[in-house]
């Protein structure tokens, strides 16, 4: 037990992990990061590669230029002893660079190949092969060159130790100078008296090299970091947090808070973004107070309109106790008129003043449901019993539904009836859709009102169900249209459905409406029994067959 304990936490862990990395990579400033990152580490790779090659290449230049100036200069040091033909000044000059840093070897040959001076003096009167690295730039033809182009001259090759090394050949020209009998033919007859091979270790060159190489990518790693850090603290500053605050502001008005204002400062275009947010919410603020304005005005033009419709059924209804009472007091009147009363008179007469009573209080009741209904008191929200609401919205249409031949059936079987909501309100829709069934069904039909607990206790749905000629299809989605009606009748202005639809809007309800022409509509009012402390949820309409 204690192992899956930890395995579904280790599942939650890494879902959340999971979760809170693709929030991040969705992020605009994520986003925004990982570009500059990438075209940051693009453009100094790039860089780098260059500057190293650039340097590497300046460097292999200098070290070409100093081994062809070392030649000339060795050149020129023994040039005085070879004319004076004294072997042992130009060996002993080759035997003081033998130790020079950085020099591999230096050497002369003539000719034919053979070496006459060297700093190694083992090789000394040696012979090399004329197809060496060091003689094939010359003797790669039959006859052998004059002159050596200078890109010719030096070559880089790796010595048995491992290290790389320069070499650089200089031939030395025959001088009118150096002829002389039993030395040198002139010049006309051999141009060229021999070459001059120097060899100089680039160890320590390939390690500066390297060095330098390794201190350019650490500075432009370096570099990118701290432009990645500067750009990333730019980006969570001007861009996300920003951006966030600026997102912020949709979510609180979906939620219905429309006081909410995104303070973002600042001159550049999510600036000004958020003022024109700003001035688009303090717009809709003005129209939310216009349309609550407006949706109150409607409700009380509605109300008068179902007055207006109730009026008449209910002077009929008040016409007929008043018809009594006026007959019960003119017997009363001939009975009193007429003298004493015996105990038998007495007893009828107390009957009839009780039914003059009786009269008189439904006739109040009557007028005191009117004034109660034509009343527009503020919207108090309050906890109101739906049975008792339903009874008293058909006990004020009863007349007009017994006038139509309308038979009204009553299913309420929710077992808590409590809910918060305004009870005046709440009583004018179920009139107007009481009024609306009775005018779908003309002279006769059936009226059913049901409740029933919904979305486990926490709604209470009322059903009201008629048995009219039913809504076609095509004009389903507009009936609550303020202003729409399908009524001939041109007393009908159209206000009925569309304040059934505010009010249930203001209690954070749903209406449904399913019909089927020839058959009857019937609407579903879910209304929650407790409201919710903000305005998140919006009142959905939906139709089916």
């Amino acid at each position: 037990m204690p192992g899956e304990v930890k395995l579904v936490m280790g599942k939650q862990f890494i879902e959340q992990v999971e979760t809170g990395l693709r929030s991040i990579t969705s992020s605009l400033g994520f986003r925004l990061f990982f570009l500059l990152l990438l075209v940051s580490a693009v453009v100094f790779i790039f860089l780098t590669t260059f500057i190293i090659r650039a340097n590497t290449k300046n460097i292999m230049e200098e070290m070409i230029l100093s081994a062809k100036r070392t030649n000339e200069l060795v050149i020129r040091s023994v040039h005085y002893s070879m004319l004076l033909n004294r072997k042992e000044d130009v060996a002993q000059i080759f035997n003081s660079i033998h130790n020079a840093p950085g020099i591999e070897s230096i050497r002369f040959y003539n000719k034919k190949g053979n070496i006459r001076f060297s700093t190694n003096s083992e090789e000394i009167g040696q012979m090399v092969d004329l197809k060496a690295e060091q003689c094939i730039v010359c003797h790669s033809s039959e006859k052998p060159l004059e002159y050596i182009p200078e890109s010719m001259r030096p070559r880089i090759f790796t010595s048995p130790e491992g290290h790389r090394v320069l070499a650089v050949i200089k031939s030395i020209r025959n001088e009118p100078a150096c002829a002389a009998p039993g030395c040198h033919p002139p010049p006309s007859e051999r141009k060229i008296l021999g070459v001059l091979d120097s060899k100089f270790s680039l160890a320590h060159v390939d390690d500066a090299i390297l060095t330098n190489r390794n201190q350019m990518i650490l500075y432009s790693i370096g570099a990118i970091l701290i432009i990645e850090l500067l750009a990333g603290l730019f980006i969570m500053r001007m861009v996300h947090t920003r951006v966030v605050q600026l997102a912020e502001g949709p979510r609180k008005v979906k939620q219905g808070d429309l006081n909410f204002s995104v303070q973002v400062k600042g001159n550049d275009e999510i600036a000004d973004l958020a003022h024109s947010f700003n001035s688009m919410v303090a717009s809709l603020r003005r129209a939310e107070a216009e349309n609550t304005e407006l949706s109150k005005k409607m409700i009380h033009v509605a109300k008068m309109a179902s007055m207006g419709k109730l009026a008449a059924s209910v002077a009929h209804e008040i016409n007929n106790p008043l018809g009594g009472i006026l007959t019960y007091a003119k017997l009363l009147s001939r009975q009193i008129g007429a003298g004493p009363m015996t105990e038998k008179e007495k007893q009828v007469a107390l009957e009839q003043l009780d039914t003059v009573i009786h009269e008189i209080k439904r006739c109040g009741n009557i007028v005191k449901n009117l004034l109660h209904f034509s009343r527009s008191p503020e919207f108090l929200m309050e906890e109101v019993d739906i049975h008792h609401l339903i009874g008293k919205s058909l006990f004020i249409t009863n007349h007009h539904l017994e006038m139509n031949n309308i038979h009204t059936l009553t299913h309420l079987e929710a077992k808590d009836p409590v809910l918060t909501g305004n009870a005046n309100q709440i009583q004018q829709a179920l009139i107007a859709i009481f009024i609306n069934a009775v005018e779908a069904m003309g002279k006769g039909g059936r009226l059913t009102v049901r409740t029933e607990d919904v979305f486990g206790s926490d709604s209470i749905c009322v059903r009201v169900e008629d048995t009219g000629k039913g809504i076609p299809e095509e004009i389903r989605s507009n009936i609550f249209e303020p202003f729409f009606t399908t009524k001939e009748n041109s007393n009908s202005i159209g206000l009925g459905l569309s304040v059934v639809y505010g009010i249930v809007m203001g209690h954070q309800g749903k209406i449904e409406v399913e019909s089927t022409e020839g058959r009857g509509t019937v609407f579903i009012l879910t209304l929650p029994r407790k409201r919710k402390p903000e305005i998140g949820q919006e009142t959905v309409i939906e139709g089916t067959l």
